[in-house]
């Protein structure tokens, strides 16, 4: 009976992080601005071969330029130089960029949660059955 405590206090602090998350995400979108972006370039990096990540450049609303690198690459490069992206930045600090997409902006939110839902359903479940199979 004990591992079901623990499954739903694991479940609890997950949720719990994935709601802090949620909100910080919330609060960033809406102070955060929207801008375009260009590939200026491609970095290479050996890790178990060669990976690309692209360098965006673009203009705050200030008209500064600014860079930001992808925290990821890719082999083929999924991005080509002089392409294109939609940023939102933090007008109050523009080094903290995210590319606009819905799983880059919701990543964590989203896999907390669905880590902790079904820790919950099993935790909480046995609970709630415990209950009727008396």
């Amino acid at each position: 009976m004990w591992q079901y405590y623990l499954i739903l206090g694991a479940g609890i602090v997950l949720f719990i992080f994935a709601f802090l998350s949620f909100r910080n995400t919330l609060s960033f979108l809406k102070k955060a601005e929207k801008t375009t972006a260009t590939v200026t370039s491609l970095r290479e990096f050996d890790s178990d071969g060669i990976v690309f990540s692209p360098l965006f450049t673009f203009r705050t609303r200030n008209n500064i330029e600014y860079t930001y690198e992808l925290p990821e690459g890719t082999n083929p490069s999924a991005w080509s130089v002089g392409e294109t992206e939609t940023v939102i930045y933090d007008p109050d600090d523009p080094s903290s960029v995210e590319l606009y997409t819905y799983f880059r902006i919701f990543a964590w939110p989203l896999i907390l949660i669905s880590i902790a839902l079904p820790l919950l359903v099993v935790g909480g479940g046995y609970f709630i059955a415990h209950q009727f199979l008396k």
